[in-house]
């Protein structure tokens, strides 16, 4: 049950589900004149830093070059919920229900990690600034690939304890 679209009219649509610390660090990660946008932006290429937000939510903010597809792999997690903000590029993003999935290497629960074989029949969409998309326990999804060309991407991904989603 992948939801993808503009961060803004996501905050509005997900109002009841009480995810004020989520949608308060996408604003600052956004607002050029914030500090947490500065401390992205001043990140150099190959960055993947954990940062605590509050709690059990923490944000991995990154700064990459898109890849070849056949460089990268589907995903899903089972304790986190992921909102995946893209802040600057465009980075093709994949999701299909795990469902339909081979398991390549089984649950990690240090990593909350499971992955599984590449297919090609998955649902590929682009996002692009201030695009955000979230993904359940039951969304694999795959991060990194290329649209067009590589390009660099700023992104933010807040992990959000399953069960503070009300």
């Amino acid at each position: 049950m992948a939801i993808i679209g503009n961060i803004h009219k996501l905050e509005a649509f997900l109002k009841d589900k009480n995810l004020d610390v989520v949608f308060n660090y996408f604003k600052q990660a956004i607002d050029k004149n914030s500090d947490i946008h500065k401390r992205i932006f001043n990140l150099p290429v190959g960055s993947f830093e954990k940062v605590l937000i509050k709690d059990n939510i923490f944000a991995l903010e990154q700064v990459f070059y898109t890849k070849d597809r056949q460089e990268c792999f589907i995903e899903s997690h089972k304790k986190y919920i992921d909102f995946q903000l893209i802040l600057s590029g465009n980075e093709q993003m994949e999701y299909i229900n795990i469902d339909k999935l081979e398991i390549e290497n089984s649950y990690n629960e240090k990593k909350d990690l499971i992955t599984y074989k590449l297919l090609d029949n998955t649902s590929k969409f682009l996002l692009q600034d201030n695009d955000l998309a979230i993904f359940y326990p039951d969304d694999a999804h795959i991060g990194l690939p290329r649209y067009k060309n590589s390009e660099l991407v700023y992104k933010t991904v807040i992990k959000l304890p399953v069960e503070l989603y009300k």
